[in-house]
């Protein structure tokens, strides 16, 4: 039985990217390993991330446009959207409508990771 997945995110400042995901996007350390720390996973809710500490970018942006990292299905993508906007999150994308019946919203990270937060439409 499959149960969750973790999707890992890779970033070249660890502890910046630890402090945006906490005030910028609301998710708290469950742990943070290794000395000096190089990898955590953080949750918000019932969504968990690992983050990643890497030398080298590890995705290539210019392989196309809107490469997400992960994505993460929310109860209220506009709900979602006012609370991260107003502590200063990167918006990456505006909270739309999608042809796949989800509205969405896209953040970026310090490391322009982009990360999907989206709610079912209600028909």
């Amino acid at each position: 039985m499959l149960k969750q997945a973790i999707p890992n995110i890779f970033v070249k400042d660890f502890q910046a990217a630890l402090t945006y995901y906490a005030e910028q996007l609301g998710f708290q350390p469950l742990f943070v390993y290794g000395e000096p720390p190089f990898y955590a996973h953080v949750t918000r809710d019932e969504a968990v991330l690992a983050i990643r500490h890497v030398t080298k970018p590890v995705l290539d942006h210019s392989a196309g446009e809107a490469l997400l990292s992960a994505f993460i299905e929310v109860s209220d993508a506009d709900a979602l959207h006012a609370s991260i906007q107003a502590v200063g999150a990167h918006i990456w994308q505006q909270p739309r409508d999608e042809p796949w019946a989800m509205r969405s919203v896209i953040v970026s990270d310090l490391d322009a990771n982009l990360i999907s937060f989206a709610s079912p439409l209600v028909r």
